[in-house]
């Protein structure tokens, strides 16, 4: 007999027999045993306690240390019989106050087991006062398909005289239930997307992913092009409820000038010209800067987009970026576009320039009256930066040209 138990998005499968009560959430999914209970916690870390016994999974770990794993104060902040036991060492954490045996929990998935161990008294080490090896703390880290994550097993005690000792039947037991319950975890991805809407469109034109985990708290997420992952975005707007995020298409991209005569910017690489190419709209190298950076519209093609930030990201999903409208007026290239200083001398492309009254507008500034020879060319001194930029803490804007004949497409423009 089964029967279900749903209770604010956890769902709990319970069986009549003694093998355990399945929990499911967003983050994971695992078979908890008999005598063991769902403690509290903060998503994504999910605890499990049994007595004094501490099950913590936590799957999406960002460590500080730099260190692959992290240290062991990082996997054990916070763990009263790891911290009675290194109560009086100094310097970086590690399991120097232990003697290490490893138990085999599957083919890929250990579990190290932490005793302590007398010959380190003298570091300053605390252990029981019977000299008998005691467990008190156990840690696994690995990096999984999603994000790095850890298991991690503590006893809940300050007190060394009271730390489980090595061999105990009840230690056996509680590391035997660990084995098996961690042999049912599966962890899931911790941000899905599950439909693009619509699957096509032109630059500057509103998507919306569907999915879940696009509201993943205590992470900077953002949505990126495989093909151009730093081109500057707008930021996305999550929904309420985490299970949708809108953005807007990108109007531009950037390329760079190439040192070598014969060689174009493909893809931030300097590669050689192709036959029968037309350098029209390559990025010139400029005399007074080293690379030159240049705005080109975003090119029509099917590109893969996915939800990146800090150590996690979701699965990667197709997006047709089509032609845009045409319009009377339109930027093919605009330099400098990035690293820009007030008073740079400012160079725009493209068609539908007029002989005078041209504007160019950048974030809030506006530069009036601008002429064009040729109507494919005009050139002008970027303005002070004024306006709110669409990426917090960077003066970056969108920049256009108007004139009689109507608006341009928009190329951002980066300050320094």
């Amino acid at each position: 007999m089964i029967f279900l138990i749903a209770a604010a998005g956890v769902l709990f499968a319970q069986s009549s027999s003694t093998t355990g009560m399945t929990f499911e959430n967003q983050y994971l999914k695992i078979t908890i045993l008999p005598g063991w209970v769902v403690g509290s916690s903060v998503a994504p870390r999910f605890n499990l306690i049994h007595d004094r016994y501490v099950l913590s999974i936590n799957p999406i770990f960002i460590h500080a240390s730099g260190i692959t794993g992290g240290r062991l104060g990082e996997i054990t902040s916070g763990m009263p019989s790891v911290e009675a036991v290194r109560a009086n060492v100094e310097g970086p954490w590690g399991s120097d106050c232990a003697q290490t045996e490893e138990m085999i929990i599957t083919g890929t998935l250990n579990l190290d087991n932490l005793y302590t161990d007398e010959s380190k008294a003298d570091d300053g080490c605390e252990f029981p006062s019977d000299d008998q090896p005691a467990w008190f703390g156990s840690y696994f880290v690995s990096e999984g398909s999603e994000s790095e994550y850890t298991i991690t097993l503590a006893y809940d005690t300050a007190a060394v005289n009271a730390l489980p000792k090595k061999g105990s039947p009840e230690l056996r037991q509680v590391l035997s239930d660990v084995v098996t319950m961690l042999k049912t975890l599966n962890l899931k991805p911790p941000i899905v997307i599950s439909s693009v809407v619509p699957q096509s469109a032109p630059s500057g034109a509103t998507v919306t992913l569907h999915g879940s985990g696009f509201d993943l708290r205590g992470y900077n997420l953002a949505l990126s092009f495989r093909d151009f992952p730093n081109n500057p975005m707008p930021l996305p707007k999550v929904a309420a409820d985490g299970k949708s995020l809108t953005f807007e298409v990108p109007t531009s991209r950037s390329t760079i000038s190439c040192k070598q005569p014969g060689y174009i910017d493909v893809g931030k690489n300097c590669v050689p010209v192709p036959a029968h190419h037309v350098d029209i709209n390559d990025c010139p190298l400029v005399n007074n800067r080293a690379t030159n950076f240049c705005g080109t519209p975003f090119p029509p093609a099917t590109y893969q987009i996915w939800i990146t930030g800090e150590g996690v990201h979701s699965n990667e999903v197709p997006l047709i970026v089509t032609e845009p409208k045409p319009t009377p007026v339109s930027i093919s290239l605009m330099y400098p576009n990035y690293g820009v200083l007030a008073g740079d001398m400012i160079t725009v492309r493209g068609r539908g320039f007029t002989p005078t009254g041209n504007t160019v507008k950048i974030g809030s500034a506006v530069i009036n009256s601008i002429p064009s020879l040729d109507g494919k060319t005009i050139t002008f001194q970027a303005p002070p930066p004024t306006g709110t930029s669409f990426l917090p803490g960077i003066r970056i804007y969108k920049s256009s040209v108007s004139n009689a004949n109507g608006d341009s497409n928009s190329i951002f423009f980066d300050y320094l």
